[in-house]
């Protein structure tokens, strides 16, 4: 089954050992909210293989949206079959990142109310599998798909080109 990868910014705040001692069973911190920012009241997801073969690329992918590679990419992913579907219908939208071959991995959940958004942390903090990605590790697949012609440099940002010591 393939999985949906959600971007998090800090794994920390879904671990459930880590949770505030004053939460009632079954409740989640609030401090996730800003994991689960909806544009135009859509989740972005990516859609990653069964194998998982995608998901150091997708990973560069959403890194090539940073300023700066020095810090570890955090997400999520959920099963397809934990992704309630009479809810959350992901349809198809190419992003734009600079990663040209990953860009078709990009979907987006639309017509998401607040309670659907509750509803879909529930689902992650359930069911996700929570993990990062080094920093160095995503530098070093950086410069790989830069060597293999994989990245669209005008669309990267010009400190992290900077950094990497890339030139268009």
């Amino acid at each position: 089954m393939p999985y949906f990868l959600r971007e998090v910014y800090s794994n920390t705040k879904w671990d459930k050992t880590q949770f505030p001692s004053w939460l009632k069973e079954g409740e989640l911190p609030s401090c996730i909210v800003r994991d689960l920012r909806a544009d135009d009241n859509a989740l972005s997801l990516w859609e990653i293989h069964d194998d998982k073969s995608n998901l150091p690329h997708v990973i560069v992918a959403l890194a090539c949206r940073r300023k700066s590679v020095k810090n570890d990419f955090d997400y999520a992913l959920l099963d397809e079959n934990h992704l309630d579907k009479l809810i959350f219908k992901p349809t198809k939208k190419t992003a734009k990142t600079s990663y040209r071959d990953m860009n078709p991995y990009h979907c987006d959940v639309p017509n998401l109310s607040i309670n659907t958004v509750v509803y879909f942390a529930y689902l992650l903090s359930r069911h996700g599998k929570f993990d990062r990605m080094g920093w160095k590790d995503i530098e070093t697949r950086l410069k790989d798909a830069y060597k293999r012609g994989q990245l669209d440099l005008a669309k990267m940002e010009p400190k992290l080109k900077q950094q990497l010591g890339l030139s268009e």
